[in-house]
């Protein structure tokens, strides 16, 4: 959507297809510098602190997603300041993920795994290896991890099980120009598949121990 800041008109996205990954890891780190609020209502210095905190980070949010300065910002109608962080409130909003098999990026097709691990193979368990790292990673809060995750998982028809470390870097540096609704169906899926590689853990264990029993019988 356009709108009319300073004679100056601005294009804004309106939905998460239209902001990228590197553009929301740069407003997720703002954002993560925002300094937290005092809780106590009836203290009106806190009240004015955090109200002036407020206006300062707002500003903050405009600059970015506009590429205005701070000075410019501060001539912009409050009106029109309100309608622009109305606009921009989806990133606020959790995204409901859908189900995808693949998603296509500068004119090449990648495919998420339909059965992850249905091969025994040592490549597929080295990348279960590597995607249960990132995912710890990506807990602690580091979101620069995702695309590097997506690049492990994702790989076009035809490729190899395990790709080497250079293409999956080159990959990751390709896939931070992904739209972040394409980013969060394939961490939803992720989500499922760490759920699912817990799981099989867990029969794992359980089936060890029942032939560790069974041959403790057997030795009786």
């Amino acid at each position: 959507m356009d709108f009319i800041l300073n004679e100056k008109n601005i294009t804004l996205p309106d939905t998460w297809y239209d902001v990228n990954f590197k553009k929301f890891k740069g407003f997720s780190e703002l954002v993560k510098g925002f300094m937290p609020r005092a809780e106590d209502d009836a203290d009106k210095a806190a009240e004015l602190d955090n109200a002036l905190m407020d206006l300062e980070d707002n500003t903050k949010i405009l600059c970015y997603w506009t590429g205005l300065t701070e000075e410019e910002i501060s001539m912009i109608n409050l009106d029109t300041a309100n309608d622009v962080m109305n606009h921009l409130c989806f990133l606020n909003e959790t995204y409901n993920p859908v189900h995808i098999e693949k998603f296509e990026l500068d004119g090449e097709k990648y495919y998420l795994p339909k059965e992850f691990m249905k091969k025994s193979s040592f490549g597929r368990y080295i990348e279960a290896e590597q995607l249960e790292i990132q995912s710890n990673m990506l807990k602690e809060g580091n979101l620069g991890i995702l695309p590097r995750q997506i690049a492990i998982l994702c790989k076009k028809e035809g490729e190899e099980e395990k790709l080497d470390d250079a293409i999956i870097d080159k990959r990751a540096r390709l896939f931070e120009d992904l739209d972040m609704a394409t980013i969060w169906d394939v961490a939803f899926f992720l989500t499922k598949l760490e759920q699912k590689l817990m799981i099989r853990s867990l029969i794992s264990q359980e089936m060890e121990e029942m032939l560790k029993q069974e041959g403790l019988q057997k030795q009786q």
